[in-house]
């Protein structure tokens, strides 16, 4: 508990402000997928017990409802914030009220066993708005990186020489060139991850987290520069949009499984 008690306090401190969804639904499934296949037996049952479903039934359930007045201030807060440098995070953010504010309020509510006194109702809503929020922080282009020292990265890319959403490039970025893949497929292709580096993934507080996540998704940048085509990406350009994508999709999955397995150990 010790760890996640860091994890907790190191949260508010760490969330910025990125706006528009991450992942897309397949890539929300296919983190959610991957990361109940690491939970231990408790909390799988601890998760039944609240959701009714999996947890992979709820991954994208806060996109669907985030327009609504109840969630509207979570709209836009999905993301992590960079300092000038570009490396290091903005301690500035307050998310008091929104969506890095949920989270950070799910895991003090629900950590060191408080779950047990909540209502089964409000664990549920923190449940979900876990198995959304801390995969959301993990997808490249979720760090907002300043606009005036990185005014370079504000580019669209191409398709078949028309202007395409970069954004929205690598959020499918996980079901890209991969056809008829479902999640179950996903998580035995791409699930390959040795125990010491999954604990290795899981070491540290969320702003280690997070600093890591700033530091990898500057390579988006390098693999889809300006301009860049998707339409006409060789073998070898899909191969490195696959290595980032599904290096932060499992690197979720697995902190993701780490917070869930933390609250419920009995």
């Amino acid at each position: 508990m010790k760890k996640l008690s860091l994890l907790i306090l190191s949260l508010v401190a760490v969330m910025g402000v990125q706006s528009a969804k991450a992942w897309g639904g397949f890539g929300h499934s296919a983190i959610t997928y991957v990361a109940e296949q690491h939970l231990t037996p408790e909390a799988k049952a601890k998760c039944r017990y609240y959701l009714k479903h999996t947890i992979v039934y709820y991954a994208s359930w806060m996109d669907y409802w985030r327009s609504v007045p109840e969630y509207r201030s979570v709209n836009s807060q999905h993301g992590i914030s960079a300092m000038p440098d570009g490396r290091t995070l903005d301690w500035g953010g307050k998310p008091k009220g929104k969506a890095m504010g949920y989270l950070k309020n799910a895991l003090e509510e629900l950590g060191n066993g408080n779950y047990k006194n909540l209502p089964d109702s409000v664990v549920r809503q923190r449940l979900i708005n876990m198995v959304h929020y801390l995969p959301d922080l993990h997808c490249p282009v979720h760090v907002s990186f300043p606009k005036k020292e990185f005014a370079h990265y504000r580019y669209s890319l191409l398709r078949k020489g028309k202007k395409t959403s970069y954004h929205g490039f690598w959020d499918g970025s996980p079901n890209f060139k991969r056809g008829k893949w479902d999640v179950a497929t996903y998580a035995a292709e791409v699930d390959k991850v040795k125990p010491k580096q999954a604990q290795k993934w899981q070491k540290g507080t969320l702003d280690d987290w997070a600093r890591d996540i700033i530091k990898q998704a500057h390579r988006s940048y390098k693999i889809t520069p300006k301009d860049t085509d998707i339409s006409k990406l060789t073998d070898a350009d899909v191969a490195k949009v696959h290595a980032l994508s599904d290096e932060m999709a499992l690197k979720a999955a697995y902190r993701l499984a780490y917070v869930l397995n933390t609250i419920f150990a009995e």
